[in-house]
């Protein structure tokens, strides 16, 4: 067979490739390949099998890896290009914006002025008439004192709202909990359906054993798990009526494979591993028109109580 090679490239941000790790794992033979991009995010990888590999770049700062699918190496002469965009704010944690603290001196100033004003107008003694003078600075210092506390009130009290270096903040975090949680999320149901798959072709291996299954049903129903195996990556929406399609299929092929156990096709129905896988797929017949990622959790939880802790004894 001819080998080929990947020409892997990161782009969206450079700082990023120094500690960034590319690996590689070939979906039919197993191989695996690890290795780091130059700094400027350039990664070839050559002497490789043609097919399916599945790739995962991560970088030891983030949690999650910054991407992870399946990508296919053509068997060709020109390295095939595989682009990486490394989002910017999987990185971002800047500091708290510094504003700059209002200057209060004029009002002081201000306020000083008014006070040693008004000061000499204290003394009157009872009786005493007022001038007109002494009334025009009194007037003065009231509409100097008005002016300086409007100014205080905008220098203390930005308008729009009073920290926006908080909110801010507030609003880098929140985005990066919500990227987090649903990158989080992904990985959840990309795990939970490996254990589901694993656990579904260890099942159907024990019925396929236990009806004596020729070569060519074997290999039929076991390629259906194969193909559910290598879709972990997918959304709800399309691994929804994927695996109720496969479910009903194979459902079939477990009926069938009773009719040819004859007279007794009631005892084979009835045995544990096989009336167990019949519950299991008869479970995931039943989430074809699914779209949420809970509604997708929930099936499996049903699954769990329908057939019992079997699930971890698979693994």
């Amino acid at each position: 067979m001819a080998r080929a090679s990947f020409d892997i490239r990161l782009q969206g941000y450079t700082p990023a490739n120094r500690d960034a790790v590319v690996r590689l794992v070939n979906q039919s033979t197993g191989q695996k390949v690890e290795r780091k991009p130059f700094l400027d995010g350039s990664l070839l990888v050559r002497d490789l099998d043609p097919g399916a590999w599945e790739m995962t770049v991560t970088h030891p700062n983030l949690i999650n890896a910054i991407d992870k699918r399946i990508v296919r190496l053509f068997p060709q002469d020109i390295p095939t290009r595989v682009p990486v965009i490394v989002p910017p704010d999987l990185f971002r944690n800047t500091p708290i914006r510094d504003i700059v603290d209002a200057d209060l001196g004029p009002v002081q100033q201000q306020a000083g002025a008014i006070t040693a004003g008004v000061g000499r107008l204290a003394d009157k003694a009872p009786g005493e008439v007022i001038r007109a003078e002494d009334w025009n600075v009194l007037a003065g210092a009231v509409a100097d004192l008005a002016r300086a506390v409007g100014e205080l009130t905008r220098l203390v009290s930005p308008v729009g709202h009073d920290h926006p270096e908080l909110a801010e903040k507030f609003a880098e975090v929140q985005g990066n909990i919500l990227r987090f949680s649903e990158s989080f999320g992904r990985s959840l149901l990309e795990l939970r359906r490996e254990v589901e798959s694993r656990n579904l072709r260890g099942r159907l291996t024990s019925v396929l054993d236990k009806g004596a299954a020729s070569t060519v049903i074997r290999d039929r129903v076991l390629r259906r798990v194969t193909e559910l195996e290598q879709s972990t990556l997918v959304t709800t929406a399309q691994w929804s009526p994927l695996i109720a399609n496969h479910s009903n299929a194979v459902i079939r092929e477990v009926l069938e494979l009773a009719n040819e156990q004859g007279a007794g096709a009631d005892d084979f129905l009835a045995a544990p591993e096989v009336s167990g896988a019949l519950t299991l797929l008869q479970n995931f017949s039943g989430a074809g028109g699914q779209s949420k990622p809970e509604d997708e959790l929930e099936t499996y939880r049903r699954g769990i109580a329908a057939t019992g802790p079997a699930l971890f004894r698979t693994l």
